[in-house]
């Protein structure tokens, strides 16, 4: 729909809002007749000419606010939020909040839409003080999800991470939705973090598995439990934490990849790594795990590395693969042969370099590093490495 048929079909909501309201406002049988108010020819006159904000303002001071008009008020506030008109939502709701006659629903509805006014202007304290306050009053109401929602909102966006636990472990149980606990289960994850940068590898492991108790899918807990367990020596525990890892989603294979092998060659040296990669290889072929198997078949025979390489690309071919095909190719090659090479190896590799490496499933997102969070969309454990021809 065009931005001036939005108008129009909000001219009309608003004029049947402000007759609906004439109608139940008075005594229908002895109320004298009322003339269209002024302001509301105005507002049609503004919104004749394009004037679409002022045009918004004087249809607000045309409808009168009651029973009838409300979810018109309200929708309208949250028009004025979405449009960046912060203080015009916010106006509106508190003039909502003001008026006697609305219901304890209206109310709960209300406040909701104000503290998300609050929260878009940047006024988390008094957002924060409103919600708490709303969730103390409105438990076990329709309302409770919404208010916990917001509240855990808020404490992501501050990055109090105890605070969003504590919230989100009740929203959880409000909701079970796979949204509140795939977050949840990040929030776990970002307090390990803390801990582990100050070296307190106990609590940060025990948020790790936290994490793994309310999400038993979450990738990012599985890697960090294996790094806190190699940072501790614990090589194969770290090693079954990390297999575990690519169990739950083989997209991350090329993170897990580095970290298993340097566990393996702590303990056990390369039998049960080289074992794995094939394994993988089989089940869910990816540059990265070609690549590590390449490496370790040169260390014996380069000619059979190679061999096993160009077969791989026949079935599963990739920009990173063929770049490895002539970086092999380049020690055996000799003056204009290894010239042409050299420039198609910088020619691909530049390529590769100029092409991100990860990429949110949710919006799209692309970076050259992997968030957790998506810098866009905000979703958590939604960005991943990328596959295909120009991947992994």
């Amino acid at each position: 729909m065009t931005e001036i048929g939005l108008f129009l079909v909000l001219f009309a909501a608003l004029f049947v809002g402000w007759v609906m309201g004439r109608k139940n406002s008075t005594k229908k049988a002895k109320q004298p007749k009322k003339n269209i108010p002024n302001d509301y020819f105005r507002g049609l006159n503004h919104l004749l000419n394009d004037q679409h904000s002022e045009a918004i303002d004087a249809f607000v001071d045309s409808l009168e606010i009651n029973s009838d008009t409300f979810d018109i008020h309200l929708t309208l506030g949250n028009l004025f939020r979405k449009k960046g008109e912060i203080q015009k939502a916010i106006n509106i709701h508190q003039s909502l909040l003001a008026r006697p006659e609305i219901s304890q629903r209206e109310m709960r509805m209300v406040q909701l839409e104000l503290a998300s006014d609050f929260m878009s202007a940047g006024l988390l304290d008094r957002a924060g003080r409103l919600l708490l306050n709303m969730a103390s009053t409105s438990h076990k109401t329709e309302f409770q999800p919404k208010i916990l929602g917001l509240l855990v909102d808020l404490y992501e966006f501050e990055q109090s991470w105890d605070k969003a636990i504590q919230i989100g472990t009740e929203l959880v149980k409000e909701t079970s939705a796979k949204k509140d606990i795939k977050r949840l289960a990040h929030f776990h994850c970002e307090v390990a973090q803390e801990f582990q940068k100050k070296e307190q590898l106990n609590p940060a492991f025990e948020h790790y598995k936290s994490a793994l108790g309310v999400d038993p899918s979450c990738v990012r807990a599985s890697i960090g439990a294996a790094d806190v367990l190699g940072s501790q020596r614990r090589y194969r525990d770290a090693i079954k934490e990390l297999k575990h890892a690519a169990e739950q989603d083989p997209e991350f294979i090329s993170i897990i990849i580095p970290k298993l092998k340097e566990c393996y060659q702590k303990i056990w040296g390369s039998g049960g790594y080289i074992k794995f990669l094939q394994e993988q290889n089989q089940q869910k072929p990816s540059t990265a795990l070609i690549m590590a198997l390449v490496q370790h078949y040169l260390e014996a025979d380069k000619d059979y590395a190679e061999m096993f390489l160009i077969e791989q690309l026949r079935l599963h071919p990739t920009i990173k693969g063929f770049k490895e095909l002539i970086n092999l190719q380049l020690a055996d090659s000799d003056g204009y042969n290894q010239q042409h090479l050299v420039v198609l190896f910088e020619l691909i590799d530049q390529l590769i370099q100029a092409k991100h490496k990860y990429q949110c499933r949710q919006c799209g997102f692309p970076g050259h590093q992997l968030h957790w969070q998506c810098p866009s969309c905000k979703s958590w454990g939604m960005v991943k490495p990328i596959h295909g021809l120009e991947g992994e």
